[in-house]
């Protein structure tokens, strides 16, 4: 990965000039001819890395990191590879391991550095239900998203519960709001009503 040259082209279509942008073949191991990208209002940086290094991190008006642990992450990839590729989860366990001290090394340090972070956890409940918080660090370029009060939410097992807390995010302050638990699928129109009605800085509703 070429971080110095991602910081210059964010700063480059920042400053409204196009770029070519590197394509990594991961099928060949070899690259693929530049994709040109024009400059505009609004642009996202997605990937592995987008803010690892300090100047393509600086450059961003708003870093947002999917942060999900260990015990999800094994969840998840169980259910896709066991169907779709006949893996083990013995397979599965082996080949997540193998990317650990990577992912560890170059792609979990990010989070610290994310204005934004949306992790999922195991539910109180335990999986497969799932506990996401929006993790929102103080003092940031855009309005929170705030829940006004405690929600909890009915009608299906094991129900939801949302609330809102403040906590320390390596060394920032920040804002939390948390649901754990799910939704009543049966009647998902009226409970996500409730749950917009009860949250200020959405801009949009469902």
């Amino acid at each position: 990965n070429d971080f110095a040259l991602m910081g210059a082209q964010i700063e480059a279509l920042k400053q409204g000039k196009a770029i070519y942008k590197p394509i990594y073949n991961h099928d060949t191991g070899n690259k693929d001819p530049p994709e040109l990208i024009q400059p505009n209002k609004v642009f996202v940086v997605e990937g592995l890395h987008p803010i690892y290094d300090e100047k393509a991190r600086s450059q961003l008006d708003l870093s947002i990191y999917i942060d999900i642990v260990n015990d999800v992450k094994f969840a998840w990839k169980v259910q896709r590879d066991v169907a779709e590729r006949g893996w083990t989860e013995e397979q599965v366990q082996e080949d997540i391991q193998k990317r650990l001290p990577d992912f560890a090394a170059y792609v979990d340090p990010q989070k610290k550095d994310a204005d934004v972070i949306l992790r999922y956890e195991p539910s109180d409940q335990g999986l497969p239900y799932l506990k996401v918080k929006l993790i929102q660090k103080k003092g940031g370029a855009f309005p929170m998203v705030t829940l006004k009060k405690e929600l909890k939410l009915t009608g299906s097992t094991p129900g939801a519960v949302l609330k809102q807390y403040d906590e320390d995010w390596f060394g920032s302050p920040a804002t939390v709001v948390e649901m754990d638990g799910e939704i009543d699928m049966d009647n998902m129109a009226e409970q996500v009503a409730e749950i917009e009605k009860n949250m200020d800085g959405l801009n949009g509703k469902s």
